[in-house]
């Protein structure tokens, strides 16, 4: 009996202890396991970390490989960081995005440099002169800013000139495509780096010889650093620079100061630079229509200013109307010809109440001290410059002088020129300048050379030339010759006599010419249009298809005197319009061929001149 109690209670104290057993190998298991388990997490969380630091190091060569980038080529135009950024609506919403993408990248960070907002106001003046307030002077003047506004020995003598431009109110940095493109080009030579020095690192073992390897080789990585700097792509960054220009401002062109009597916080704006704010065209430094057209236009608000005291001595005036009709009438009449004095009053930087559209809009301006010197420049006449008879001036250097020597310090692309002649203007685009780095040059202290371009109105530009639309071309003092322009400095040249190069007769032979080419052909086939005047006065025009291997010179001026009703040959020569090129009949040139004097497959247009 006894003994099968003990028994029973040796096999309960054998299963507990078995189960004891159990328990403890299971719990040293999942201790194990736990333990591994937390290992496993704390080196992932290790791996993040490190990785987050990388990124934020390579984030931070990122950043200042652009700052650094863009403030080479603001330095190189001498553009101050004046203003303090502005922070827009949608760069606060993404101040606390984390991301390592190129939008959010530059999230509290603007490279482009800032300048001072203002509130436009409009004032006389025909050239491209701003008024600023007497605080911009002394903040310019004062011993912490390099800004001399009249011009130092340094910058050629040039008065500091001014980038003035609407702000696109959801702007962010970057926004244009060529920015994005050169900020990833950036990131990928970046990671290219850090592949590299991986590498090396790597393969630096314990060895005798690793110290002087490693330092070979951080040498190396050291050179392809400097390499990114200095690796000529500076034109690129500079068309990166100017498309996220483009992409910052609605429009923007460039002027200089007349005078610092705004006031605060105010800009006066001439009717030149507030159309080209307003107005932009397809020469523009902004384009009308950007992107291909995928962009939409934004809608620039206008406004027109109001004289303070006209609008004061109005409201005295509806104030008292119910008392006395006639103290009414006697004020009315005062104050619309005290409006008529003002208007009299065109002195330059003084206010234009009224008297064009501005922006509603602030506009920023920002002081850029060194705009390239202007060597060349390409005027296009507007279409209604053409109507006013713009190629029938006697002398364009007379016109231009007056509107570029005179009234104009700076000229950018897509700026509209406005020239006078006899109560007459004419408007000319700023096409294209040299240099074309930037898009703007400075005129000052500096030759320029000017060339025109014909109208690029689609209407104009493949159909024959219309009777009415064609002026002859000036016989004077011309600013073209041969294809190339002049000096405005130059006086015009006198024209050269050719008698001694054409022919002894003084009536030529009428020379017969080939049949035309067939109608089916076209290669090597010339339609040229003739337009002259008969010697009673009339406007004639004549077109015939040449062949510029075959036909000759004499048969082309053949076919121009049977136009003009038999006018001798040896008495006219054949001129073209922008480029001029002239054509005179000699008889060292008769029977040289249309090809071999550049007349080739298209499309020519002629004018006699006698």
């Amino acid at each position: 009996m006894d003994f099968d109690i003990a028994a029973k209670r040796l096999q309960q104290d054998q299963k507990s202890a078995y189960n004891r057993s159990r328990a403890s190998r299971s719990a040293r298991s999942a201790s194990a396991k736990s333990k591994k388990e937390a290992q496993s997490a704390r080196l992932k969380a290790e791996k993040r970390l490190q990785q987050k630091k990388i990124e934020n190091e390579r984030n931070a060569q990122i950043v200042d490989k652009v700052v650094t980038s863009i403030g080479r080529v603001e330095r190189q135009l001498g553009v101050a960081n004046v203003g303090s950024p502005v922070v827009t609506e949608k760069q606060q919403q993404t101040t606390s995005t984390i991301s390592s993408s190129t939008t959010t990248l530059f999230t509290n960070i603007n490279p482009l440099s800032n300048g001072w907002s203002f509130k436009a106001t409009s004032i006389h003046g025909d050239g491209d002169k701003i008024a600023l307030p007497p605080s911009i002077l002394e903040t310019m003047t004062s011993s912490s800013n390099d800004l001399d506004p009249f011009g130092s020995s340094s910058n050629g003598g040039r008065p500091i000139a001014f980038r003035i431009g609407i702000l696109k109110p959801d702007y962010t940095f970057p926004s244009s495509s060529k920015m994005k493109a050169l900020i990833e080009n950036i990131k990928e030579k970046i990671v290219q780096n850090e592949k590299r020095k991986n590498a090396v690192l790597s393969s630096q073992q314990s060895t005798s010889s690793i110290t002087d390897n490693g330092t070979a080789n951080q040498q190396d990585m050291d050179d392809s650093d400097d390499e990114m700097d200095d690796d000529g792509d500076y034109s690129l960054i500079v068309e990166a620079y100017l498309d996220e220009l483009s992409m910052k401002y609605i429009s923007y062109t460039h002027g200089t100061v007349v005078e610092f009597t705004q006031e605060e916080n105010c800009v006066g704006l001439p009717e030149s630079i507030a159309r080209a704010l307003l107005q932009p065209n397809s020469h523009s430094l902004v384009e009308s229509s950007s992107n291909d057209g995928k962009e939409k236009k934004i809608d620039i608000p206008v406004l027109r200013t109001v004289d303070p005291a006209a609008s004061t001595k109005t409201n005295l005036t509806e104030m008292n109307e119910d008392d006395n009709e006639d103290m009414d009438v006697d004020n009315k009449q005062h104050t619309t010809t005290e409006e008529d004095d003002d208007d009299g009053e065109k002195t330059p930087g003084h206010p234009a109440y009224g008297l064009f559209d501005i922006p509603a809009s602030s506009v920023e301006v920002t002081p850029v001290s060194r705009l390239p010197a202007g060597t060349n420049c390409t005027f296009t006449p507007t279409k209604t410059s053409i109507e006013n008879g713009f190629y029938s001036l006697k002398d364009i250097k007379v016109v231009l002088e007056q509107s570029l020597m005179r009234t104009r310090a700076t000229l950018s692309r897509g700026d509209v020129i406005r020239t006078w002649r006899r109560g007459t203007s004419f408007d000319l685009i700023v096409s294209s300048l040299s240099p074309a780095q930037f898009g703007a040059v400075s005129c000052i202290n500096t030759n320029l050379n000017v060339d025109f371009a014909s109208c690029d109105n689609d209407d104009m530009k493949d159909e024959p030339l219309a009777e009415d639309n064609v002026k002859p071309e000036p016989t004077g003092s011309r600013i073209l010759g041969g294809g190339g322009g002049r000096l405005l400095s130059e006086p015009a040249q006198p024209q050269i006599s050719k008698s001694n190069e054409t022919a002894s007769s003084s009536k030529s032979q009428v020379i017969e010419f080939p049949p035309e080419p067939a109608n089916g052909m076209k290669e090597g086939v010339c339609t040229i249009q003739v337009r002259g005047r008969t010697p009673t006065g009339n406007t004639v025009t004549g077109r015939r298809r040449f062949a510029c291997t075959t036909s000759t010179l004499s048969h082309l001026f053949s076919f121009a005197s049977h136009v003009c009703d038999g006018a001798d040959p040896i008495m006219f020569r054949l001129v073209t319009r922008f480029p001029r090129r002239e054509l005179q009949l000699t008889t060292t040139n008769a029977n040289k061929t249309l090809e071999s004097l550049d007349i080739r497959q298209g499309q020519e247009s002629f004018i006699v001149e006698f």
